[in-house]
């Protein structure tokens, strides 16, 4: 009875280790495996969306997709998404609240990417051409965004999965600055409407995905910290 209770409980250890990530980051490889990640994510989303296996499809505009505006100045809070990302991750104190962070965004764009693949779709841009009257400025950074990001990978959103999974970084850790990530990220989702750069349904889709990843690691998946690499203070959340 002692071996068999050995056993099980030998087992059960093993089968615990196999479902927990390592906690890796630390204040030294902060910004080293942002790095990483962020390299690692532009490369999955171009293969995407330069590169589709099959035709992209257009899906049907819905009825807000039709009275939204096209409203090309709201392309400088579309483009904030990139600051957005810095600031929030600058900030970020809790160091097993960031490696789940990096899971899960790193997830996230794979799980996305390989959907794009699969079922690629993609934005009748063409019928909304950019202003000639626009701003200097405003022009130069709205064509080099759609010359550089084709009109594919729309379904589900990457832009507003991203910034709300980032946003959800404030659930654990600073909670009085969720307010303004969730209000900033908010503006950035429907600025994806009046640039006509998604769809409704994109933008759905993506808040799911930002929830879904959100909940299952850093809520579903236990972890655990590498030997000599937990912080000096234990690790403790700074709240």
């Amino acid at each position: 009875m002692r071996i068999d209770q050995s056993g099980r409980s030998r087992a059960a250890s093993i089968s615990t280790s196999e479902v927990t990530l390592p906690l890796f980051l630390t204040r030294e490889t902060k910004y080293f495996y942002a790095i990483v990640v962020g390299f690692l994510t532009l490369i999955l989303y171009m293969s995407a969306n330069h590169f589709p296996l099959i035709p992209p499809r257009e899906l049907p505009l819905s009825w807000v997709d039709r009275m939204t505006p096209f409203m090309p100045n709201t392309v400088w809070i579309y483009a904030s998404e990139y600051i957005f990302f810095f600031a929030a991750y600058i900030v970020g104190r809790d160091f097993e609240n960031l490696n789940k962070y990096l899971y899960s965004f790193l997830a996230l764009q794979i799980v996305s990417v390989m959907i794009f693949f699969v079922w690629p779709t993609t934005y009748p841009r063409g019928d909304f051409p950019l202003p000639q009257d626009l701003n200097a400025l405003t022009y130069y950074l709205f064509s080099s965004l759609r010359h550089a990001d084709a009109p594919t990978n729309c379904c589900p959103s990457l832009h507003v999965s991203s910034v709300f999974l980032t946003t959800f970084l404030f659930l654990d850790e600073q909670k009085g600055k969720f307010p303004f990530f969730f209000l900033w990220g908010s503006a950035i989702a429907i600025s994806t409407l009046t640039t006509k750069q998604h769809y409704l349904i994109d933008v759905a889709t993506g808040l799911m995905m930002a929830v879904l990843f959100y909940w299952v690691f850093h809520r579903l998946i236990s972890y655990r910290w590498i030997a000599g690499k937990a912080p000096a203070d234990g690790a403790q959340p700074n709240r």
